[in-house]
């Protein structure tokens, strides 16, 4: 009640607010507008713009906005109460929106791949070219690397010949790499000390090839102790300028830094390309973009470097930071603290003029502590308008891609056109039957099924109204089957919980061996079933089942062949344990001097002694339980094993199963084969077992056909040659990453589709 007084209160005020602007906003409205000729008569002036009356007038344009807004919430009103209830006239609003709405998009898409498109391509291009120096400055450096190992290191004169060597072989890559420079750390004996300077260094003279920038550290300095730690590496790299220094910007280079062995000899080599302007050159020739360098390397706060979809961008200036942008000159000056850089746009690092540009971002590595981060280090200016005028130039693919621009822009106004002319008959044609299926609903609503619409017209509509009397027909059988398939849904949810219970819980602990198990359903339940059960203190029995068919009928095999193999485990169980009584109670007889020798025997393929077969009387025993109790048409597959944990052996059945997969510590792949046919098929099929030790480093996968056989989008299945390579690939994982691997590697394979069959694997992996 309280809540009802409260909202009748707020209702009652807001109805006498809406009566005061009601009285008030028409005298707003003429004082707006004299306010408004007021301000256009005197904004020119000199007291406008240096006396009170020009901060007064702010007050009197926000009354101006508030009227204009007042009057434009009431002229909508009024608009869509007179003009927009009719579904006819929202409809021919609504073509009209659809015919000019292709036009907005396609010149806003314009402007989007001017702006966003083009940026892109000439960072990209830019960007391909560097990468390219970075590479084929890695591959020389390893070339003079492994080169310079296999010159002679000892003898009269051996250094300088190494020396010459190096200028002869860095002056011939000095044309595909302008500037190239070279310095070689090498110990005749262990690992050179990079920490001094190198022994050996060559650096072109050429003036032209001179890296920009003003650090001039020499190549052959030590290198920075990140470096040292690596084998290789590669990347753009610069020299911020000195924090006393005004200068913003940096030296930037690529370098490439490789290590090379032979015998007790070793050899460690920095090649670095600086950006000098012959390589300027170089990247316009290859490029045709007028790139001018302008690497910022100073760290300043102020300085942020942004690459987002749209483009690269620079943004200077965050709060506390004081900046000075003189417009007329394109400089900025920024003080930071007691630090000041300038930075000029209106000219490169090489002094060259530039016009108007857009910045390149690349990610670059600073040299002397090996930070990544993006740095503003090209200016490139890139003119849409000569793309188009290189498009529609004066030769006959010009002259083809202009015809071919004016036949679509003139299609493009005829169907507009037509789209406008055809609304009028649509918008007529959809009406009418809107208005019959408006009033059929009402029915509907009442509870009254019988009603019928009067159909005529055989197209969609007309279909729609046919579909409508169809639903009004069986809308309450409809009802009925809901209520019975949600029922039914709910039975194979329980059904899914209760089939969760029969995989196994808990894992068994091995001191040699990691488990791993995972069955995923295909429809709800699964017709397939691993488990694996302790024995004894250090044997477990492995299974892994393949139920013919999907679903509750599956499952239902599938819960009849757990309770097989679980009743055979606990048989083997009780007979190791009476054999362990018994043989224990005749080793007491024998020490008392019993006459008469006595002996118990063990089941057989349990202590080893005696011959492997316990493993296949369990698959007997579950196929002649499966034959007694299922269809013959229901049979299912299934790899069983016993593993002993002190001695690694693994023995096995496969009865028509996939083969598991034993791959070796090596790499060297096994399949496990032996066995029999089908289980529940045939009573009188009989099964062999075999064996296998597993080593340390070994990995036993047993799999399901939901994996080997699952298919891609394209019909193509996975196969388990691929399950193989994927295993063995990865066998130093863990068994439960190589579980994650392998569900990963399916899941791409098939592409997100659902699966077909139940997908399930155990991995053993011995340790």
């Amino acid at each position: 009640m309280r809540l009802e007084a409260l909202m009748e209160d707020l209702r009652q005020r807001s109805e006498g607010a809406r009566a005061w602007l009601r009285r008030v906003m028409p005298r707003a409205a003429v004082a707006s507008a004299a306010l408004f000729v007021v301000w256009l008569l005197i904004h020119n002036s000199r007291f406008y713009r240096e006396g009170i009356a020009g901060r007064l007038f702010i007050v009197a344009l926000l009354l101006i906005y508030f009227t204009a807004a007042y009057y434009g919430f009431i002229g909508l009103r009024w608009l869509k109460r007179r003009v927009m209830w009719r579904v006819r006239r929202r409809l021919v609003i609504t073509y009209l929106f659809v015919g000019l709405t292709p036009i907005v998009l396609l010149i806003t898409l314009a402007a989007m791949v001017d702006f966003v498109g083009l940026s892109q391509v000439m960072t990209r291009i830019v960007r391909v070219q560097l990468v390219d120096k970075e590479t084929q400055a890695h591959a020389n450096a390893r070339t003079l690397a492994e080169a310079f190992l296999r010159l002679p290191q000892n003898g009269e004169g051996s250094r300088a010949a190494q020396q010459a060597w190096l200028d002869e072989r860095v002056a011939l890559i000095q044309p595909s790499l302008p500037g190239a420079r070279v310095a070689v750390w090498s110990a005749s004996a262990g690992r050179p000390d990079e920490s001094k300077p190198a022994q050996f260094t060559s650096e072109p003279r050429d003036e032209r090839v001179r890296g920009v920038g003003g650090d001039r550290t020499p190549v052959g300095a030590p290198l920075p102790e990140w470096v040292r730690a690596l084998n290789e590496w590669r990347g753009f790299t610069y020299l911020p300028p000195p924090s006393s220094s005004t200068e913003a910007f940096g030296t930037p280079s690529m370098r490439a830094f490789v290590r090379a062995r032979a015998d007790n000899r070793e050899v460690s080599l920095l090649f670095v390309v600086p950006v000098s302007r012959v390589l300027v050159e170089q990247l316009r020739l290859n490029t045709d973009l007028q790139v001018h360098p302008f690497f910022i390397g100073a760290d300043i706060a102020a300085i942020r470097f942004n690459r987002d979809w749209w483009g690269s961008s620079v943004s200077i200036g965050p709060p506390g930071v004081r900046q000075t942008n003189r417009e007329e000159e394109r400089q900025i000056e920024i003080a930071e603290g007691a630090r000041r850089v300038v930075i000029d746009f209106n000219r490169d690092q090489l002094g060259d003029a530039v016009n108007m540009s857009s910045m390149i971002v690349l990610p670059a590595t600073s040299w002397p502590d090996g930070t990544v981060s993006q740095r503003g280090a090209f200016l490139c200016k890139f003119s849409a308008l000569s793309m188009i005028n290189q498009l529609f130039d004066e030769n006959d693919l010009g002259k083809v891609f202009q015809g071919t621009f004016v036949l679509v822009a003139v299609t493009f106004l005829i169907l507009e056109l037509l789209a406008l002319l055809s609304a009028a008959w649509l918008t007529r044609a959809v009406t009418g039957t809107v208005h019959k299926l408006y009033r059929a609903t009402e029915f509907i609503k009442r509870g009254d099924f019988s009603h019928r619409v009067r159909v005529r017209s055989r197209d969609q509509l007309g279909e729609l109204a046919e579909a409508f009397n169809d639903m009004s027909a069986n809308i309450e059988s409809l009802l009925q089957e809901r209520v019975k398939h949600e029922r039914l849904e709910r039975e194979v949810e329980i059904a899914a919980e209760v089939q969760a219970q029969l995989f196994p819980r808990k894992v068994p602990r091995l001191r040699g061996a990691e488990i791993v198990g995972e069955c995923r359903a295909a429809r709800g339940v699964a017709g397939d079933y691993y488990d694996y059960v302790e024995i004894a203190p250090g044997l477990v029995a492995f299974a892994l089942g393949d139920v013919a068919g999907k679903g509750i009928s599956a499952a239902l095999v599938m819960s009849n062949l757990q309770a097989s193999l679980r009743a055979q485990a606990t048989i083997l169980s009780e007979r190791m344990r009476a054999a362990s009584r018994a043989a224990t109670t005749t080793t007491a007889a024998t020490h008392a001097g019993a006459s008469g020798q006595s002996s118990v025997e063990m089941p057989c393929g349990v202590t080893g002694v005696d011959i492997s077969c316990a493993v296949e009387q369990m698959a007997a025993s579950i196929n002649e339980q499966l034959c007694h109790s299922t269809d013959s048409n229901r049979f299912a597959t299934l790899f069983v094993a016993l593993y002993d944990d002190d001695s690694r052996l693994l023995r096995y059945t496969n009865a028509g199963h996939n083969d598991a997969l034993l791959i070796r510590a090596g790499g060297a792949i096994e399949h496990l084969t032996e066995g029999g046919t089908v289980l529940g098929a045939f009573e009188w099929a009989r099964y062999t077992e075999a064996s296998a030790t597993l080593e340390r480093g070994d990995v036993l996968v047993i799999y399901s056909d939901g994996i080997s056989e699952a298919d891609n989008p394209r019909g193509a299945e996975y196969t388990e040659h691929r399950l193989a390579h994927l295993v063995r690939k990865n066998r130093d994982k863990t068994a439960d990453e190589i579980r994650q691997l392998i569900f990963t590697e399916v899941d791409n394979w098939t592409g997100g589709q659902e699966r077909d069959d139940d997908q399930t694997v155990v991995i053993i992996k011995s340790y």
